[in-house]
């Protein structure tokens, strides 16, 4: 569920803390072929789908990237911290979207407190619909 709020609300242009992107540059723009301000982090798809869980134990998950590629570990941190290929980050140009927000937990804790009785019957399929489904309303 946690990957799915990330990729939805990143898809949607929301950093971590549910906040607006900064704008892509006008040339960034031209070469992927949209809008300034359409910033998805989407121009190969390569890091939203790698994204995986990467360890679990009681009350802790780690989300990242577990063998990820010297190319793929440089767009990760490029928009993270904004440095896009310098020694420092640009300020106001990064876009942390890794993480999620307390409200974001808050709604995650309370969908499994009013479904706990039933989501234990789940099949991994609907435990991974009714996933897509909370993300989805998070983000419509």
């Amino acid at each position: 569920m946690v990957l799915d709020i990330i990729v939805s609300r990143t898809l949607n242009g929301m950093d971590k803390n549910n906040k607006k992107f900064k704008k892509y540059t006008k040339e960034y723009a031209e070469i992927k072929g949209t809008d300034v301000s359409d910033v998805d982090l989407t121009f190969s798809g390569d890091m939203l789908d790698s994204l995986e869980l990467v360890s679990h134990k009681s009350g802790e998950i780690v989300i990242g990237y577990k063998e990820p590629s010297e190319e793929l570990a440089g767009k990760v941190e490029g928009n993270r911290r904004g440095t896009y290929g310098q020694s420092k980050p640009i300020p106001g140009k990064a876009r942390d979207f890794l993480g999620i927000s307390q409200s974001e937990l808050d709604t995650i804790i309370d969908s499994y407190k009013e479904d706990e009785p039933a989501i234990n019957d789940l099949s991994a399929d609907e435990l991974d619909a009714l996933a897509r489904q909370i993300a989805e309303e998070m983000f419509s």
